[in-house]
């Protein structure tokens, strides 16, 4: 059964890799360099790497973390990008303990109550706070900390990462058939 809980974080999720895509795609050149063919050891100092959970990849960057790793960053980039997130901290346990609030009020009201209708509009104001947030942040990754060499690389990751992720949905609906409907 699909449920709000999962709709609106998965949504959240899609909207901010699409922006990061199309935003990496317009500031890119024309021609953008191939691929490392090797790639570097995941960094756990990324929080990308062998200690992933479930819903998580990327660590304490989200699922940008999974990128980061991969563009083979210096250690004061690492630093860097860790004192953007750093400041951004409060804003983010803010927004989330007033997520959290209004969740725990969402699972406690009827749809049909009057009060109802407010609830979602929140929830739906605080997934684009959240958006705008991680979105801010990544600029300023983007834009203060990567070469232009690391941002070239970005779309191809990004697109070798939907391709594996492809893959495995694919593997994962031949190994689950949906069942005949009567």
């Amino acid at each position: 059964m699909i449920t709000l809980r999962r709709v609106i974080p998965a949504l959240c999720l899609a909207t901010s890799l699409t922006g990061l895509g199309v935003y990496a795609a317009t500031a890119a050149p024309a021609e953008t360099a191939a691929p490392a063919e090797t790639a570097p050891a995941p960094s756990a100092d990324l929080g990308a790497g062998p200690h992933w959970h479930h819903g998580h990849r990327g660590g304490d960057f989200g699922p940008m973390g999974l990128v980061l790793h991969k563009l083979n960053l210096t250690a004061e980039q690492k630093t860097q990008i860790k004192a953007i997130f750093a400041g951004q901290k409060s804003q983010f346990e803010a927004l989330h303990e007033r997520a959290k609030a209004n969740w725990q009020a969402l699972a406690a009201t009827a749809p049909n109550d009057p009060g109802y209708p407010a609830l979602i509009q929140t929830e739906q104001t605080n997934a684009a706070t959240r958006i705008a947030l991680m979105h801010q942040a990544w600029k300023q990754v983007y834009e203060n900390v990567l070469t232009q060499a690391q941002r070239d690389q970005i779309p191809g990751i990004a697109a070798a990462a939907q391709a594996a992720r492809e893959s495995r949905v694919s593997a994962w609906k031949a190994r689950h058939p949906e069942p005949l409907a009567n």
